[in-house]
């Protein structure tokens, strides 16, 4: 992870089950309500609220939201996270050089539910911690990796490390998905330099990937922010499998008072690259958090994390049906990181934003493990009402 990111960086007692969680559907209902009337400008004319309606989904609709890419679910999202940063986790397990992983089972058991993957960061040239990736697997987990050229993306060639490191990756047992050179589009990058040096590269990467290791998916990632040189870096549709994006809500940007964000909206800050790219391609928010503790203001705010995941899990299945994997990243940053150390992130050491994890997580949609490649199950989704559909039974509606 790149110390130069603009807006995020890189406990205590934790929370298996709070009695705040018995009231959980009441102040869900609250917040839906107060993110109808505030969560934008009135728009005469234009609907502030989408009634849906949770049922299983037709074969016509299940064509539509699938794109066909590897690892696509036709329907639901993959729950992912990193937890590597996370204090109130005590079972550190260190990979073959030396990176220390924590444990998935005790973060599973405060969250209330399992995860398809967790992801960790890899400099390029570093060998690949097969024994971590087999462990991952072996628990029926996706290896995520976040592989950072940190001397540039020009050491990137067609040679002895490159193809090792896709035999490697096909020997692993592991279904990958393999993040490289992310947020390029920011200044903070050293891959910001060259887009088409960064294509070059990326490409490169996807070809001896596809030819050597069909286990690994190919995800390119910009951050949400600036959009204006995106599209430049985009190394086309024939050599990416994923489109993923990084976007994070914060009390203020960068520690500074003069750049107030809490009232940015995370769909906002998903909105670009979804709409340029969903059309063809799954999206993966490879990284999403929102804090509860910042080092500028010096004091918690549980219910800023609390409005903004529930506000996005929430919209995903409902607005963003090709978003097909959400990682979180459950950092304390205040606790773990020398520089940038500006928020905590973490879902596990404050029980208000637990409960709001738990809750936004708990939906079938919401995939808690690879799903098998033929004849996968189908999750119900929220739907749109239909006109004059008749209903019948029990259903269950949201806003």
């Amino acid at each position: 992870m790149s110390v130069m990111r603009q807006t995020r960086e890189r406990g205590s007692c934790p929370r298996f089950f709070s009695p705040l969680a018995l009231l959980m559907p009441l102040l869900i209902g609250l917040l839906l309500l107060q993110l109808t009337v505030l969560a934008q400008d009135y728009v005469p004319g234009k609907a502030q609220a989408l009634l849906t309606i949770t049922r299983s989904l037709t074969p016509a609709e299940i064509a539509a939201r699938d794109t066909k890419q590897k690892f696509e679910p036709p329907v639901g999202c993959y729950l992912g996270a990193f937890i590597d940063f996370d204090g109130s986790l005590k079972r550190p397990i260190p990979d073959v050089n030396g990176l220390k992983h924590q444990d998935s089972v005790p973060f599973e058991k405060i969250v209330g539910k399992p995860h398809s993957m967790y992801f960790f960061y890899m400099g390029y040239g570093r060998r690949l911690p097969m024994d971590w990736m087999r462990k991952q697997a072996a628990a029926n987990k996706f290896v995520h990796i976040a592989m950072e050229p940190n001397e540039g993306v020009e050491i990137v060639k067609d040679d002895a490390y490159l193809t090792q490191l896709a035999d490697d990756m096909a020997r692993s047992g592991a279904k990958i998905f393999l993040r490289f050179a992310s947020e390029m589009n920011g200044t903070w990058s050293i891959y910001n330099r060259n887009p088409a040096e960064y294509r070059r590269a990326f490409r490169l990467v996807y070809e001896v990937m596809h030819r050597r290791a069909p286990n690994v998916a190919l995800v390119w990632c910009p951050y949400f922010t600036p959009t204006s040189n995106i599209a430049s870096f985009y190394p086309g549709d024939d050599a990416t499998d994923w489109v993923g994006v990084n976007l994070y809500n914060v009390t203020y940007h960068n520690n500074h008072l003069s750049e107030p964000a809490e009232k940015e909206h995370p769909c906002d800050l998903l909105n670009f690259v979804y709409d340029r790219y969903s059309a063809r391609k799954p999206i993966m928010i490879c990284e999403y958090a929102a804090t509860h503790s910042s080092k500028i203001e010096g004091f918690e705010r549980p219910e800023f994390a609390f409005r903004k995941i529930l506000t996005l899990y929430n919209a995903l299945p409902r607005l963003y049906p090709r978003v097909k994997c959400i990682n979180y990243f459950d950092s304390n940053n205040l606790q773990f990181v020398t520089e940038r150390a500006y928020n905590d992130y973490s879902v596990t050491d404050d029980p208000l934003v637990n409960d709001a994890y738990r809750y936004a997580t708990s939906e079938p949609y919401y995939l808690p493990a690879p799903l098998p490649d033929r004849s996968p199950p189908i999750p119900p989704a929220p739907m749109p009402m239909r006109p004059n559909e008749a209903l019948k039974g029990k259903s269950t509606f949201s806003c």
